[in-house]
């Protein structure tokens, strides 16, 4: 929550986020998060920085042919602790606070995930950083200075109802 209102909330459209809306936040991913694929960073025992990755519902999730009811869940249940099915993870947020941007702590935390990755066992052999949007070309850099391919991008578009009214895009970050 710290890391995030430090770092979003200056975005155009977000707003702080609360105690309660954070702790609401973690009771819904806790039973698909894999804690080898949640990474903070901290500094002078302050947070600095995170990166959150869960793995790829979607490869277990599909064969249910759009139906989750009890059968389903406890399938998904099954395949997610007992055979670890999904071999990939999906990065749902990384972010830095803006005083420790450029400052490698973006590199620490990937490094961090690196050696997580390298360990025996890391059931993952595939790792997508999403939800990259076009605003935002630091991240971008960030990607292939790792050695990723950026072969997604995500736009936003927006609709005005009164054309008439004027509308600013949102400023690129650094």
């Amino acid at each position: 929550m710290h890391i995030y209102n430090l770092g979003w909330a200056k975005f155009q459209g977000l707003k702080k986020m609360r105690k309660s809306e954070a702790r609401a936040i973690l009771k819904e991913l806790k039973p698909i998060l894999d804690p080898r694929a949640v990474i903070f960073g901290y500094h002078d025992n302050e947070p600095v920085g995170f990166y959150v990755m869960i793995p790829d519902l979607n490869q277990i999730i599909k064969k249910f042919q759009g139906k989750f009811g009890l059968i389903q869940k406890l399938r998904l249940f099954f395949d997610l602790k007992i055979i670890r099915k999904p071999n990939r993870l999906i990065g749902m947020v990384f972010g830095v606070i803006p005083e420790y941007q450029g400052k490698g702590v973006e590199s620490g935390l990937v490094m961090r995930m690196e050696e997580e990755i390298a360990k025996p066992g890391f059931p993952y052999k595939n790792i997508q950083m999403n939800w990259i949007g076009d605003f935002n070309p630091t991240m971008m850099k960030l990607v292939e200075k790792i050695g990723g391919k950026i072969y997604k991008t995500h736009i936003t578009y927006r609709y005005l109802f009164n054309p008439a009214q004027k509308f600013e895009r949102a400023k690129k970050s650094q």
